[in-house]
């Protein structure tokens, strides 16, 4: 293959012919009709037995199977990890597929490890656990002391709920996680168009399974897997798949359709569509009147025209329309019970909601303001790209978009929502603009098209800002939390808190508790990391291997992994409400001192304040795993209690039914989905309870209004466009399902599947004289910031930019990585060290492309 161009479209047919399963499951529907059950049957019948699985090495908690052969010791041979049969969430990526090989890794961290050189040298020595709990202690009373509880900070990304049990019972409130580097982005443009209680991931999604048009924009499958497996389920049975998207994810190898795009620029083709749809007659009016703020009258300022506009001691809550029927302006809104919660809406059904509306109005202080509809302005931003138009921002061909558009149209499509969405500096648009895609097509909570996820309804007695498990209470830190104060609708920018690290504002930062996430993959802007980092008072890393974070820590202590843990909690991303446990029973290897995540960060506060551990019951040590893991697991039977009692006021019978199915097959549905719920009958999050095409908590608070209500397209702003026809390219970051995650990129299959070079599109390979395998020096234009990496020339990128996984190399670990076998993870780059760390104002999500220059190695 040396000096060839690499291309993969390869038909489902082709890969059948490979034998490859592997391919197959990822990226084909075929790999939904993979016969798992049959094989755990046949393990059964050989005397293995079955367990239970949710795995955590992502946010969406995949149902797996952990077969163990009884009677021998626990290894890589007598454990294997399969997908839960028929699981709401049945996930079976590359990192489930190498659970084994991370359990018993060379590379896994034993013992405590204590700091020796300077942060960043990487140097340790081992000590017992008494030692570094003992000092860690003394090191954060002394942090406390000196600057305030709020000074002390944990994060995770994955494990927020565990990290939380430090801080939260010390009285700080900066539990602060890290999506703003991965879905913020789309967490913010949902809250815009669907307000709060519909923002969270996996709450508003495409019913995968009755699919018929699938449009993915910058989203890889391979996260949640499990959607990918429902997903093929609807490819079987006809639904289309595109893909848009700068270089070809993995979903597109198969049947479906990769359509290249330029990096940053999704926003003018989602605005295109709506500009098709609009002049072909192809959106579904009568949906936009009724269902979404389309009518809704905005005055010449932009805000919404209210009945405390127009009328003495009116409602600020209830917005005006035009009555075409009666030519006539009415007020609409949200009706709410004696809590303040929506429950129905207060209008007229009789209203003939015009959507043209256009005029002059006089408000109650005798003025008066011109106004038009919300429906209007998104057609007059939309107008301006038409195909044609946004063929010369996007680079997809006219004809390309005008066929898609059709598509959508006239098969009911959806557009998914991103997951892995903090990309160009533009991103918030871009998921409002999604949104507003959606409610042209009408298909909102109905079979086949975007819906609003049941829910389990579990709920586990936890740690809260103030409150324990047992009903405790306490004064917290009067201190805000501190991405809440430079980003007020942030759901985790830890950056904030890097940036207080060096400058003590908006206060200081002194201590920094980081639990199973790898920040220097994780955080955009590798550089203020480090610095950050340096600056440190105490810094502890609990995790299972040598991520470069654990360079900089002062403790690195090494926990427990999903597998030698049980937990039970709602399944994600699925249309019916259920919930699952996790329940292995396999501990960790021999020689290995892993310690449940929570116990060390409660040991750490209860030798440091006895008195605030106490806040949560724990009150002395556990000295083994096995006493933890009992106190642990009250917290969880406690849950099921209340979940079985709760589902059997409902459904007398059913909590039987519930916990035979937790111990059978380790999950379990409570409730059916049930379709046309929201809009129709009760109220999105959002200040009209509609769908808002136009976005009024634009308006919420002063600020907020740097998110544009309906945006346009904007060109990238997080970093330097790249000069046209020379070595400058964005560099686009992106994952796969097979080994991008943080663990995962030091299995020893990664090796070898795993993919660590830098794609260019051939076009640019013979501009530039580059050839396929050959090493380059890559350079950041605006991050001072050199490493080179292999070349992979092939047609899977769109020219003019270049693509390297994130997650999956460029770990530059030091003395921790000795074993020859795995130096390849220090193999390719990690494209947080090119990025500038831009953040979209009033969230906070950061950017993950950069812009770079491609240069060739002479010699």
């Amino acid at each position: 293959m040396e000096g060839k161009i690499v291309d993969l479209q390869i038909s489902r047919r082709k890969l059948l012919e490979l034998g490859s399963v592997a391919a197959v499951a990822s990226t084909g529907a075929a790999g939904a009709l993979w016969p798992v059950e049959a094989q755990l049957k046949e393990l059964e019948h050989q005397g293995w037995s079955r367990h239970p699985l949710a795995c955590c090495m992502c946010g969406a908690y995949c149902g797996l199977v952990a077969m163990k052969k009884e009677g021998e010791p626990v290894s890589e041979k007598t454990v294997r990890i399969f997908p839960n049969p028929d699981h709401p969430q049945r996930g079976y990526c590359g990192r489930a597929a190498s659970t084994m090989w991370i359990w018993n890794h060379p590379l896994r961290i034993r013992k405590p490890l204590k700091r020796t050189g300077a942060r960043g040298e990487g140097k340790f020595v081992e000590v017992s656990w008494d030692e570094a709990l003992n000092d860690i202690a003394a090191r954060l009373k002394a942090v406390v002391e000196k600057n305030g509880e709020e000074s002390v900070v944990s994060t995770s990304h994955s494990f927020s709920s565990y990290s939380k049990w430090l801080t939260f019972p010390l009285g700080s409130p900066n539990n602060i996680g890290h999506s703003s580097t991965c879905n913020s982005a789309s967490i913010a443009g949902r809250d815009w168009v669907y307000g709060k209680g519909f923002s969270g991931a996996g709450k508003v999604e495409p019913d995968y399974a009755h699919l018929r048009y699938l449009i993915l924009i910058g989203r890889s499958m391979g996260s949640a897997m499990g959607c990918l497996h429902t997903l093929n389920l609807a490819r079987e049975k006809g639904c289309q798949v595109v893909s848009v998207d700068p270089r070809m994810p993995d979903v597109a190898y198969g049947d479906a359709k990769w359509v290249p795009i330029r990096p940053g620029t999704d926003s003018s083709f989602v605005l295109a569509m709506i500009n098709v749809m609009l002049k072909e007659g192809l959106a579904d009016l009568k949906f936009l009147a009724k269902h979404t703020n389309a009518a809704y009258l905005i005055k010449a300022d932009g805000r919404p025209l209210t009945e405390a506009d127009m009328k003495k001691n009116g409602s600020k809550d209830l917005y005006a329309v035009h009555d075409a029927k009666t030519n006539k302006i009415v007020f609409q809104g949200v009706q709410r019970d004696e809590k303040g919660n929506p429950k129905g809406f207060i209008e007229s059904a009789d209203t003939d909601q015009n959507l043209h509306f256009a005029g002059t109005v006089t408000l109650a202080d005798g003025t008066t303001t011109d106004v038009r509809t919300s429906f209007d302005i998104v057609a007059e931003i939309a107008a301006k790209h038409t195909p044609d138009a946004s063929q010369k921002i996007t680079g997809v061909p006219a004809d390309e978009l005008l066929k898609i558009t059709r598509n959508f149209a006239n098969l009911k499509g959806v557009v998914d929502d991103g997951w892995y969405s903090s990309k160009n500096g533009n991103d918030i648009a871009l998921y409002q603009l999604i949104g507003v895609l959606n409610s042209l097509n009408g298909n909102v909570d109905r079979e086949g098209g975007l819906v609003i996820t049941q829910g389990g309804g579990f709920k586990r007695p936890d740690v809260g800002a103030g409150k324990g498990p047992n009903g405790e209470k306490w004064e917290m830190s009067k201190a805000k939390r501190i991405d809440k104060i430079v980003c007020p609708e942030s759901s985790g920018s830890l950056w904030t808190a890097l940036d207080a690290m060096m400058t003590g504002k908006p206060y200081p930062v002194r201590a920094l508790f980081v639990v199973g996430t790898t920040l220097f993959h994780r955080e955009s802007d590798s550089t203020r990391l480090a610095k950050a980092l340096k600056a440190l008072d105490l810094l502890v890393v609990q995790d299972l291997l040598p991520h470069e974070v654990c360079d900089y820590a002062d403790y690195v202590l090494p926990a427990t992994y999903f597998i030698e843990r049980r937990e039970t909690a709602g399944v994600k991303w699925a249309l019916d409400g259920s919930v699952h446990m996790n329940d292995a029973g396999i501990r960790p290897p021999k020689g290995v001192e892993a310690r449940h995540d929570v116990w060390i960060l409660l040991e750490i506060l209860r030798r440091a304040y006895p008195d605030r551990a106490a806040r949560v019951g724990y009150n002395t040590e556990m000295k083994t795993a096995d006493q933890f893991d009992a106190w642990w697991n009250k917290f969880d039977d406690k849950g099921i209690a209340k979940f079985v009692a709760a589902q059997e006021e409902k459904k007398p019978g059913s909590g039987e039914k519930i916990l035979k199915d937790f111990k059978t097959k380790g999950w379990t549905t409570v409730s059916k989905k049930k379709y046309g719920v929201y809009p129709y009958k009760k109220p999105f999050g959002t200040p009209t309870g509609k769908i808002e095409i136009y976005g009024f908590k634009s308006f919420a608070k002063k600020g907020y209004d740097k998110i544009k209500p309906v945006s346009d397209y904007v060109p990238a702003p997080a970093y330097t466009a790249p000069k046209a026809g020379s070595n400058e390219f964005v560099l686009v970051s992106g994952k796969n399902c097979t080994s991008c995650s943080g663990l995962n990129l030091f299995a020893a299959t990664t090796r070898f599947i795993g993919d660590r070079t830098l794609w260019m599109n051939p076009a640019d390979a013979v501009r530039l004289g580059i050839s396929n395998k050959e090493t380059v020096m890559v350079e950041g234009v605006d991050r001072d910031y050199q490493a080179n990496v292999q070349v992979t020339v092939t047609k899977k990128v769109v020219p003019g930019s270049v693509f390297a996984f994130g997650f999956s190399g460029g770990v530059r670990t030091k003395e921790l990585i000795k074993d020859p076998r795995f130096a390849f993870v220090k193999e390719g780059i990690n494209s947080h060290w090119f990025a500038t760390g831009y953040a979209e104002p009033v969230v906070g999500n950061l950017a993950n492309n950069s812009c770079i220059r491609v240069k060739r190695i002479k010699g």
